[in-house]
């Protein structure tokens, strides 16, 4: 749904970094913030230093804190304001040195960074030489040097990725996946350096002739070897860069300067719009896994958390929490702010689908925030904070979700007011009732957990199967991807349920096409996003994800996807049909007449034609899932026709730069029978 790109335009030109911040402590005057460079932020400066400088940092020798800058709280209607400055993130780097010759016998210091970036991460480094700079010079001059180093970082050979294409190198088993990309920039980057090294070996004297001359050449030369055949040995050696071989594509390489010494850096390519710094989805998975708390009869359940009752997973009652925007607390008393801040930038990915679906988690996330930041925190009707302070426990009426990071247990607030007015929330007799009208297996307390190995029984319903699969995953030992890969398609089904209650509760929805959702109960191969094909099944699973759906209706995220979604109708190269229903039927539907199967290869090769098309369709076809697999099973089907759509589909392929690659990822059989069928059909 969400559809920013990993690395957007406004990333790529705008400046590196904002502001560069400078906070101290001051035994008389306390939490100070001392310098602003180039510039005030606009913020309050208490409580920027307050932010800054967190609960305990003097009992560390360092720590590290991200906030955000420029969020903006939803009005009446749950929307937020259109304009306004963007959202900043802060990456935040507080050092305590001891020093018994002044009072205390320490001395406390922060500096901070705010950049657009949301790969944030990549300024640890140099912020870290920054600051042991400023210990030895206390000046602003130091945050000068910092300023100019960090913004004449060079991003202008880091291709411009589209959400599709984004997709496509995110899942690829090719890193070299879009390396013509890279080296094309590459090589026009090198043609400029080329035609300045000309230009300053021009006399002074020199007319303007002759440089016109030389621009008109080297304009030629990168434009078309084709039209003039004269690209000379030595420039073409230089486009052929070794070191451009064996290059992971999914990160950009580059580097900044500061004070004489060269940092390497490394910027991601592939990350999703709500995915901030470098933080572990698995760490907040494997903390808040563990057993259920006792259950009691007198609890009443509440109907937007707890689907599944006292019986509800902690990780889906946090899933539950973040998609019917509920207020949610991190605390981790005594535990470094830093650590609290990932857990917090993990929450937003978990809620916002891995960080590519949602939007809206992380303009109201507080990755550390204190009681000075309080008031500003309850003007949020559903805020995601992170806390070292153990008061925030003792007043459940600040929060609906306590999840303590020590302990690895999520509490609901005793003061969370059921939802009024819902057509669902019925309290805990309604629970009860959805869930026996899922007759495969009753739910047994006993069985709820496994006191061998805290993983949860084989439970009849679909938040079992996502648990189980994600600490099986993890055990495994799964990369990041991979599970917040799970994560994304698990809220990706979630999202494709929503149009479908919209629209038999009231025939309309904006998430999604009342033509297609109409079309999924009848006889063909029309049909809505991932929704199965068997109406029981779908009317099951909606009835089960009823609660949070309600809840979800009317949040940031939702008013969020509604306009995501109109965009990408507009910006859409494939329209007419629903290219995720349609690889779906192909990957899972096994009960497809030939008739069903042919409409469907036949209206690919209809509507993917141009190479803005493919890559459309390559971004539904991930190579950790398979890649082309669904549509090679049509080489080998009994019908011609199939067959000879197949064959013209994966041509188009081909003629695809990132779809050449895919095709020759394909297995050995795979290959031989695309080129047999080619050889045949075309004699």
């Amino acid at each position: 749904m969400a559809s920013s790109t990993g690395v957007g335009e406004d990333d790529m030109e705008q400046r590196n970094v904002e502001y560069i911040l400078l906070a101290e402590f001051d035994i008389d005057r306390g939490a100070i913030l001392k310098h602003q460079y180039p510039r005030p932020t606009g913020a309050d400066d208490s409580h920027l230093a307050e932010l800054m400088l967190p609960d305990g940092a003097h009992a560390r020798e360092s720590d590290w804190t991200m906030f955000f800058l420029n969020q903006r709280a939803q009005d009446e209607s749950g929307k937020i304001s259109e304009g306004g400055p963007p959202l900043l993130y802060v990456l935040n780097l507080v050092r305590t040195k001891h020093d018994k010759e002044v009072r205390r016998g320490a001395i406390v210091k922060a500096m901070a960074v705010c950049t657009r970036h949301r790969f944030i991460h990549i300024y640890q480094a140099t912020l870290m030489l920054a600051l042991e700079n400023y210990y030895r010079a206390p000046t602003e001059d130091t945050l000068a040097e910092l300023y100019k180093s960090a913004n004449q970082m060079d991003l202008s050979c880091m291709p411009r990725l589209s959400r599709h294409e984004i997709t496509i190198l995110r899942f690829s088993d090719d890193q070299n996946m879009f390396e013509e990309r890279f080296v094309r920039l590459e090589a026009e980057r090198r043609q400029l350096e080329n035609l300045a090294h000309e230009t300053e070996r021009l006399e002074i004297g020199q007319s303007d002739s002759v440089l016109t001359d030389l621009a008109a050449s080297a304009s030629e030369d990168s434009g078309s070897t084709t039209r003039r055949g004269t690209v000379s040995e030595a420039s073409a050696s230089r486009m052929r860069v070794p070191s451009t071989r064996n290059k992971d594509r999914r990160f950009f390489d580059t580097e900044i300067v500061y004070s004489g010494v060269k940092l390497p850096i490394r910027v991601p390519m592939t990350v999703y719009p709500e995915e901030i710094g470098d933080f572990s989805l698995i760490q907040l998975l494997t903390t808040f896994s563990g057993s259920l708390p006792a259950a009691s009869n007198s609890k009443i359940t509440h109907p937007h958390l707890e689907s599944s009752g006292q019986y509800t997973h902690p990780i889906i009652l946090l899933m539950n929490g973040l998609l019917t925007q509920k207020r949610i607390i991190f605390l981790g008393h005594g535990k470094p702010a830093g650590e609290v801040s990932n857990y917090v930038l993990s929450a937003v990915a978990l809620g916002s689908g891995g960080g590519g679906i949602l939007r809206g988690f992380a303009n109201r996330a507080f990755p550390y925030t204190n009681l000075t930041n309080l008031d500003t925190l309850l003007s949020f009707s559903g805020y995601i904070a992170g806390v070292t302070n153990p008061a925030f426990e003792e007043h459940p009426e600040w929060w609906d979700l306590l999840c303590n990071i020590n302990t690895g247990k999520i509490t609901v607030s005793p003061a969370l007011t059921m939802p009024s007015g819902s057509s669902t929330g019925q309290g805990k007799s309604q629970a009860e009732s959805l869930r026996r009208s899922l007759d495969s297996v009753t739910l047994s307390r006993n069985r709820s957990f496994s006191s061998r190995d805290g993983k949860p029984d084989k439970w009849n319903n679909l938040d079992t199967e996502f648990i189980q699969d994600l600490m099986l995953a993890i055990e495994r030992h799964y990369g990041e991807v991979a599970i917040r890969a799970k994560v994304e398609n698990y809220v990706r089904r979630f999202m494709s349920l929503v149009p479908l209650y919209e629209y038999e509760h009231t025939g309309m929805t904006k998430l999604g096409d009342p033509a297609l959702i109409a079309a999924a109960d009848k006889p063909g191969v029309d049909g809505y996003s991932i929704s199965p094909g068997d109406k029981e099944s779908r009317e099951r699973e909606i009835a089960f994800y009823q609660s949070r759906i309600d809840g979800f209706i009317g949040t940031q995220a939702y008013h969020n996807a509604v306009a995501d979604y109109q965009s990408m109708q507009a910006s859409s190269f494939i329209r007419g049909i629903d290219i995720a229903h349609m690889v779906y039927c192909l990957r899972n539907s096994t009960n497809l007449d030939v008739n069903e199967v042919e409409a469907i290869y036949r209206r690919l090769d209809e509507q993917v034609v141009t190479d803005e098309q493919v890559t459309e369709l390559l971004a539904s076809l991930p190579q950790s899932q398979g890649g082309l697999q669904p549509l090679a099973y049509g080489f080998y089907h009994p019908s011609p026709a199939i067959r000879l759509y197949t064959v013209r589909l994966f041509e188009k392929i081909e003629s695809n730069q990132a779809g050449a690659r895919y095709v020759r990822s394909t297995n050995f059989f795979h290959q031989c029978a695309f080129s047999n069928l080619r050889h045949a059909f075309a004699c």
